[in-house]
């Protein structure tokens, strides 16, 4: 297994440090990545330059890297895995080299055509995969490699059957030639490394990494930001379809003589391989990858008896002694040399997880309202929603039969009632999280089956009753995820990171900060949303919400689990949002939390609206006192 076949690569992670770091820092200060990309590249031309081995060496490496980073896309950022990737490599090389025997084509255009081709096979692929498991994923997307191998070594005139091309030209360019193994051809494909390398390091500087990890952490948490989860999972499967493309047009001019039996099973698990002793989902996870294959090659070479045995020990060692690959451990060694604590362990005071005993919890909570009534957008919109018969069966279930409630903005309605009531999938047939039948309108519009991402869009915005956060995100990150799917900039612009994307990015940056501060969240905001307290992600994901400026926003349990004081700022909160004009439903079983914040409510038993109105009437009734208290009427 060589590198020098393309057998190794590797994907990549978001470090620590670049989580813990302010995104305008980030886009303006991060000068030093892209200069260190192509700046290595030279150093390693340079360094190889006056020998044939290094050279060829060097190549096949910059080339693996190109690889590694199509797989790090799908695979470490979006949690995708396809293990279709290295036949999707294999298509790019024969596609390139087809079109230049077969039609004549010089090496740039047929390079053109076959990451085209790469890239609108791999959307292919992925169309059948929605919603698959990522078990069921793999072995689908497996037998479609087994699938395009078979197809490819019958088409003999395409591949070569189970001989392979010989004799493949060379590029050339304004009577240049670019051979494969020498020098020339090392700065050929350390051109497209170093665009490789900055598309990638734009993509993690940029919206569209904060997207493909909420893809991998939570598809829904996607939905609930107006982004469509399946769209975002077509643009990671072309975006990796097209590097993988290049890789393999590039590879195949380099080696000059190409078979099916290169882009094989040995090297898709080569791949796998890789990418866990870089480290999956790390930033330089690719390069770290390669350089460890190419030194446990070597090291091979140098002891041709014990190839399999420093394989094995190399492997070993580097898994156990290290967190999250190469890249993990670095990052952990680095953060313990600088004395550097892992983002969310400050020790500041949290003022939210706790009660004040001094009595500064009442002034905490008229902060957070005053400033909160202060910064959240007035809607000035006169919107209602109205549910009418709406019903939702699984199987022979009805867990909500022929229900009907309205609410509008500028009111805060409450819905309670007692476990297995309806609430939650009343709640998800308005945001179309489950199938149902009647009709749901926002205004004059019928939006009963709308996508929720369409509802988003629509204006009505929803927390989940265990909070739907991005764990490997920042606090900061994950509010901003919010303005990353409502902005005007589409996925193309924010891969390249243009600037209009920095100037999306930057206004989404400004505002979710001013929320955070708005909830005394403003310390917590570079720390990891994976290492916070259960109340601190409650009003996280209502301030996620608050950067859709929706006109409605429904709260499934929002007391849940929260202190005495963490409810009554969820109330305080809750009471700011309907002062400035948006409806809000509440869905919680804390009494003293719903009569606090809500003007009227809904009480709903085995799937049926049995009270309505004013809290104080509707708790004085006989019939929800027997339902929903469990009092003998």
């Amino acid at each position: 297994m060589s590198i020098i076949g393309l057998d190794k690569a590797v994907t990549g992670r978001t470090s620590g440090t670049a989580k813990a770091a302010g995104l305008r820092s980030v886009l303006t200060s991060s000068w030093a990545k892209h200069v260190a990309g192509p700046l290595a590249l030279v150093v390693i031309g340079l360094v190889a330059s006056g020998n044939d081995y290094y050279v060829h060496l060097a190549t096949a490496g910059v080339i693996a890297y190109i690889l590694t980073a199509a797989f790090n896309l799908v695979y470490g950022y979006a949690g995708i895995f396809n293990l279709s990737l290295v036949i999707t490599y294999g298509l790019g090389a024969f596609t390139s080299v087809y079109l230049e025997v077969q039609f004549g084509l010089p090496f740039w255009p047929a390079l053109l055509i076959s990451i085209a081709v790469t890239a609108a096979l791999s959307v292919l692929v992925a169309v059948p995969t929605r919603g698959l498991d990522e078990l069921f994923l793999a072995i689908q997307t497996l037998a479609f490699a087994l699938a395009l191998a078979e197809i490819m070594v019958n088409w003999e005139k395409f591949s070569g059957g189970t001989i392979g091309i010989y004799s493949i030209p060379m590029p050339t360019l304004f009577g240049h030639e670019f051979v494969g193994g020498y020098l020339s051809y090392y700065w050929l494909a350390a051109f497209f490394t170093w665009l490789t390398y900055e598309l990638v390091l734009r993509i993690h500087l940029s919206a569209m990494r904060r997207k493909l990890t909420a893809l991998r952490e939570g598809p829904r948490v996607l939905a609930s930001v107006g982004v469509s989860p399946d769209s975002t999972r077509l643009v990671a499967f072309a975006l990796s379809g097209a590097l993988a493309g290049l890789a393999g047009a590039l590879f195949a001019h380099f080696q000059l003589v190409i078979d099916l039996d290169t882009f094989s099973f040995t090297r898709l698990v080569a791949l796998l391989l890789a990418a866990i002793l870089g480290g999956a989902g790390y930033f330089l996870g690719p390069v770290f990858g390669v350089v460890a294959i190419l030194v446990m090659d070597e090291l091979s070479l140098a002891t041709s008896q014990a190839q399999d045995l420093i394989y094995g020990v190399g492997i070993l060692v580097l898994v156990v002694l290290t967190r999250g690959g190469i890249a993990g451990g670095l990052s952990s060694l680095m953060g313990w040399i600088v004395g550097r604590r892992r983002p969310g362990s400050d020790e500041a005071v949290d003022e939210l997880s706790a009660d004040d005993p001094g009595g500064g919890g009442e002034e905490v909570v008229e902060a957070v309202t005053r400033t909160l009534a202060d910064s959240v957008n007035a809607v000035s919109r006169d919107l209602r929603v109205e549910v009418r018969g709406v019903s939702v069966a699984f199987g022979g279930n009805t867990a909500v039969n022929d229900v009907s409630i309205s609410f509008a903005t500028g009111e805060v309605v409450g819905l309670i009632g007692p476990n297995g009531a309806g609430k939650t999938t009343l709640l998800n047939a308005i945001t179309g999280d489950v199938r149902a039948s009647g009709s749901i309108r926002l205004g004059e519009e019928e939006i009963l089956g709308a996508p929720p991402e369409s509802l988003v869009r629509s204006g009505i915005g929803r927390t989940f009753q265990s909070p739907k956060i991005i764990p490997e995100l920042t606090l900061l990150e994950n509010v901003m995820l919010a303005g990353d799917g409502i902005g005007r900039v589409g996925w193309l612009r924010q891969s390249l990171l243009s600037p209009a994307a920095r100037r999306q990015a930057l206004a989404g940056r400004d505002r979710a900060m001013t929320l955070l501060a708005d909830l005394a969240l403003a310390d917590r905001a570079q720390s990891l949303a994976g290492d916070q307290p259960y109340g601190v992600l409650r009003l996280v994901e209502i301030a996620r919400n608050l950067m859709l400026d929706p006109a409605f926003l429904l709260l499934d349990e929002p007391g849940a689990g929260l202190t005495e004081f963490e409810r009554e700022e969820v109330a305080a909160t809750v009471r700011a949002l309907g002062a400035r004009d948006l409806g809000v439903v509440l869905v919680d079983h804390n009494l003293p939390l719903i009569t606090s914040a809500c003007d009227r409510i809904y009480v709903l038993d085995h799937g049926q609206v049995i009270a309505d109105g004013p809290p104080g009437e509707v708790f004085a009734q006989q019939e929800v006192i027997s339902a929903y208290l469990g009092v003998p009427g």
